[in-house]
């Protein structure tokens, strides 16, 4: 049996933040239990985290599985490969010392798989997705939405959520592929819902040519639209655009409202891309 690394230190340790959002991202809000199907819901309606994280192999001398650590990296084992996230019956059931027996390391590995392929993306494609073309900088995606879903208040099934959450994260590439300044201009739209071009020139003392580019970028990413016809009545104004949102421009007011109610900057969210805030 593998010993600890360090007499002082226990194995065991908290998953790194990074690897409980994906957990959580790659979950679809239900246990991973795959035999049968359990659709426990691992955040329940009312908004409480009943979900718990499982060691696949034990992280201490004596825990399920724990034999099957090869005592070299103790970071292993909390990485995302040794971690699932299941209901609180399955939990026990795989870790207590009357039934563990009956659950091998492989067994849970191919159930964990099983059940994350649906929902998970691969390391090159959250990469490609989310990589900022222009500095380099890179989004953090939403991971559950959950702060977001309960301040909206409308029960919405796993599979409904879910759409919501790509949908977002689809967004949040698109956003992450405009200059920041554009993003800045874009939070001002939000915020002023109709601003005057003029008014937004002044606030950010450009030229008028160069936000006139800026203004072309918002367009052809379909997120912000100049009425500039001679017989529009909301001529020189900027309008919001839903074709980003893929036929959804509602949620540009549902982000403006969250974020208005929920105390959150959005500049945060479309500026500094931390599309996580929602979580």
């Amino acid at each position: 049996m593998a010993k600890r690394t360090n007499g002082s230190e226990k194995n065991r340790k908290e998953p790194l933040s990074d690897v409980a959002r994906r957990l959580w991202a790659f979950s679809g809000n239900e246990c991973a239990w795959g035999d049968p199907h359990c659709s426990t819901r691992l955040v329940t309606e009312e908004g409480a985290w009943v979900g718990k994280i499982a060691h696949i192999i034990g992280a201490e001398p004596g825990s399920a599985r724990h034999e099957a650590w090869d005592g070299k990296d103790v970071e292993q084992l909390r990485d995302f490969d040794n971690l699932m996230l299941l209901c609180g019956v399955h939990h026990d059931l795989i870790d207590s010392s009357v039934t563990r027996h009956a659950y091998t390391v492989e067994y849970l590995r191919a159930v964990k798989q099983k059940h994350e392929a649906t929902y998970r993306y691969t390391v090159d494609d959250i990469e490609a997705e989310f990589r900022d073309t222009i500095d380099g900088s890179l989004v953090r995606p939403a991971a559950t939405m959950r702060r977001y879903f309960n301040w909206e208040g409308e029960a919405l099934e796993p599979a409904e959520e879910q759409e919501v959450l790509e949908l977002i994260n689809r967004f949040a590439g698109r956003v992450g592929r405009l200059t920041r300044v554009a993003r800045q201009v874009l939070v001002l739209v939000v915020d002023e819902e109709t601003p005057d071009f003029e008014l937004v020139l002044r606030r950010f003392s450009a030229d008028r040519t160069t936000l006139l580019s800026v203004v072309r970028e918002l367009q052809k990413a379909e997120m912000v639209y100049l009425h500039d016809e001679e017989f529009d009545g909301e001529r020189g104004q900027l309008s919001l655009l839903g074709g980003a949102l893929e036929g959804m421009p509602e949620m540009w007011d549902q982000i403006r409202n969250f974020c208005r109610d929920e105390d959150v900057d959005v500049k945060e969210i479309l500026v500094d891309l931390d599309f996580a805030r929602l979580d």
